[in-house]
């Protein structure tokens, strides 16, 4: 098995790419792709770029040139769920754009696709339960944009999402169409708020611990 594994930047990438043993890096399509494996499991780790067409392409890439079998995505993401706090991690049992409407897209041009969104892999899903207790299942919304307090109440209001990113769902839909099973993990640097601009660099190197955590467990427990 390939394990492909996915970052939005370097700072998210870090901590696993210093753990991979047989290092290697290839550069394709401006990006750095680490092989290796990580508790016994082949990987392929990328930082993929911010933002759904960054995300989708870097996705695709994996899927065609390295025949990956799984992929999981893993980052920082808003909080939207008032429950929540920094650090907390989520896994995105759902995905959907928020920054499009889904009803303005023909289903006869994407045939069985959902219009609610895409789901990450169940087996995966179950094995990241049980590990922490500051793990929690539910939406993650996707869009170009990065969310503070304005638009924060409206996103809750529609969606009823736990946390809001600019990459999961553009990776979830490619993963779609090549029917690739996929896993959305995402631990909270901000709160999505007025604040969320001051605290975002603050809190982003022990988010993506956070996040890197639960991936480790997962890796484990799949090989």
């Amino acid at each position: 098995m390939i394990l492909g594994i996915m970052c939005a930047t370097q700072n998210e990438l870090n901590p696993l790419v210093k753990r991979l043993e047989n290092h290697q890096v290839e550069t394709y399509i401006f990006r750095e792709f680490h092989t290796g494996t990580l508790d016994g499991v082949n990987v392929v780790a990328v930082i993929g770029g911010v933002g759904k067409v960054n995300g989708a392409i870097t996705a695709q890439a994996l899927i065609e040139k390295w025949a990956i079998d799984k992929l999981i995505f893993t980052g920082v993401a808003g909080g939207l769920d008032d429950r929540l706090k920094v650090g907390d991690i989520i896994v995105g049992t759902r995905v959907v754009c928020h920054d499009i409407s889904m009803e303005f897209i023909n289903n006869n041009d994407y045939e069985g696709m959902c219009m609610d969104g895409f789901f990450s892999d169940p087996e995966m899903v179950e094995i990241c339960k049980g590990n922490y207790d500051n793990v929690y299942f539910g939406t993650v919304i996707t869009g170009d944009q990065f969310i503070t307090g304005e638009q924060r109440d409206g996103l809750m209001a529609r969606f009823d999402a736990m946390c809001v990113d600019m990459e999961s769902a553009a990776v979830a839909q490619v993963c779609w169409f090549y029917k690739l099973p996929f896993l959305i993990i995402r631990s909270l640097s901000d709160c999505a708020d007025d604040e969320a601009m001051d605290v975002y660099e603050d809190n982003l190197a022990i988010s993506s611990i956070a996040a890197l955590g639960l991936l480790s467990k997962i890796i484990t427990k799949i090989k």
